[in-house]
């Protein structure tokens, strides 16, 4: 029984290096999305509206919703869907950290690792943590 634990954890391990060393390699359109996202991201913790909303022409369909959106709060709404999509394209790419505000229990995908939190804008500017 230990044997097959033992073989199962080997298992999972290989898998979990395997699927991070042959990330696929991110497409023009894949990276003219996060360029956007990231553009977002500082803007949105800046507390700047136009700016995020001047990056979503640039995250194609994905950022329709953004575009519209009459105040921080939806910007920030719209974000997070925006996250989702960033963080499966970032998975297993080097250069991207994927952090998680604690107190609004919310993610996103950033390239640095100096905190800066597009949910708490200003007032919450550093509160976040790498996740990897």
């Amino acid at each position: 029984m230990n044997k097959l634990k033992t073989l199962a954890a080997m298992a999972f391990s290989l898998a979990l290096i395997h699927g991070s060393a042959f990330a696929a390699d991110l497409n023009d359109q894949d990276k003219k999305f996060l360029a956007a996202y990231e553009k977002a991201h500082v803007a949105l913790t800046a507390d700047n509206l136009d700016g995020a909303k001047a990056a979503a022409p640039d995250l194609g369909n994905d950022g329709a919703e953004l575009s519209k959106s009459s105040s921080l709060k939806d910007a920030r709404t719209a974000f997070e869907k925006l996250s989702e999509k960033a963080k499966q394209l970032t998975a297993g790419q080097s250069g991207y950290y994927v952090v998680n505000c604690p107190m609004l229990k919310k993610d996103w995908v950033q390239t640095s690792t100096t905190i800066a939190n597009p949910y708490g804008g200003k007032n919450m500017a550093t509160c976040g943590e790498i996740k990897k």
